[in-house]
């Protein structure tokens, strides 16, 4: 995954504060990876994750006023994300009981391009999963995952090294 250059990405955003929405589409493909990302290691469901995306790219551009300049969007906008995701687990979890048992697995569908990826999918929890990817793939710092998350930077970094542990531990097997 290539960084998101931070230059280019405050220009976008002065665009998109003075409604130049020309610009939304590149500003959608720099960051749509990691609110994907976000939002499905919540809810597990693919159809869900697509309409809370829709909902929290339109959020952040109703709250675009709110985003202090220098500071990391992506952080910004992964925490919509990841708040309206966990808005609606909740909502679920108070309305139905699923039986997962049932439903296709709709977390991670397996690729032969990625099976590093794939190994981290099956190995790592909830947390572990995605602090790791917001740590690796996603190149924050853990002080900006803890404040997405909203946990301790020490739990945050117990969850990170615990996951690289995991998955050291199964592409060891894996190599055997």
């Amino acid at each position: 995954m290539n960084k998101i250059d931070t230059d280019q990405m405050h220009e976008i955003i002065v665009q998109l504060k003075n409604n130049n929405m020309d610009v939304f589409d590149e500003f959608y493909e720099l960051t749509k990876r990691q609110v994907h990302i976000a939002i499905l290691s919540i809810l597990k469901n693919k159809t869900m994750t697509e309409d809370v995306m829709q909902d929290t790219y339109l959020k952040f551009l109703n709250n675009i006023h709110k985003y202090k300049e220098k500071t990391n969007v992506v952080a910004f906008i992964v925490t919509i994300a990841r708040n309206l995701a966990i808005n609606i687990y909740n909502k679920q979890k108070k309305e139905t009981f699923y039986d997962f048992d049932q439903y296709e697995d709709t977390y991670h569908e397996k690729t032969n391009e990625t099976p590093l990826l794939d190994i981290v999918y099956e190995t790592l929890e909830n947390e572990e999963l995605e602090v790791f990817i917001l740590h690796v793939i996603d190149d924050l710092k853990h002080r900006e995952i803890a404040k997405i998350m909203n946990k301790p930077l020490g739990t945050i970094t117990w969850l990170y090294n615990k996951a690289v542990k995991k998955v050291r531990e199964k592409v060891g097997k894996e190599n055997e």
